[in-house]
C-alpha cells in the first residue's frame, strides 16, 4: 500500500532534487517522525535522507542545515552546499504539485522498503 505524504518544498538542480515531505499517516509529536528532507540523485534514481540539524528564517530567506550540507532558499530559488563540496549548487524552486514520477517512486520505495 502506498504511503500518504504531502510535498512541502521541491528544489531542482542539474544532478539532483531536494524535497521536504510530511508523512500524513504518522501520528507523532516528534517532528523527526513526520517531516523528512530527501535528496534524489537523478542519474541513479537513489534517495538519501538528509539529517536535519537546524533551520532559520530572515524575511523571505530561509536556511536549513543538515549534517550533509546547507540549504538557503527563497520563493524563486536557492543554493545547496554539500558538506564535502566547496561550490554550492544552484537550485530552482518547483511547484510541489509537479513532483516527478521517478521521485515519487523513489519516495514510495524508501518508506515501504525502509
Amino acid at each position: 500500500m502506498p504511503i500518504s505524504y504531502k510535498p512541502l518544498f521541491l528544489f531542482e538542480a542539474d544532478a539532483f532534487s531536494l524535497v521536504e515531505i510530511k508523512l500524513l499517516d504518522v501520528q507523532s509529536d516528534d517532528p523527526a517522525e513526520v517531516y523528512f528532507w530527501l535528496r534524489f540523485d537523478k542519474a541513479d534514481h537513489t534517495l538519501h535522507k538528509l539529517d536535519f540539524v537546524s533551520m532559520d528564517k530572515d524575511g523571505a530567506e530561509q536556511q536549513r542545515e543538515f549534517q550533509q550540507g546547507k540549504l538557503q532558499f527563497n520563493q524563486s530559488g536557492g543554493t545547496y552546499t554539500p558538506s564535502e563540496a566547496s561550490e554550492p549548487a544552484e537550485l530552482q524552486t518547483k511547484n510541489t504539485s509537479d513532483l516527478p514520477a521517478e521521485l515519487d517512486d523513489a519516495i514510495q520505495r524508501y518508506f515501504i522498503g525502509g
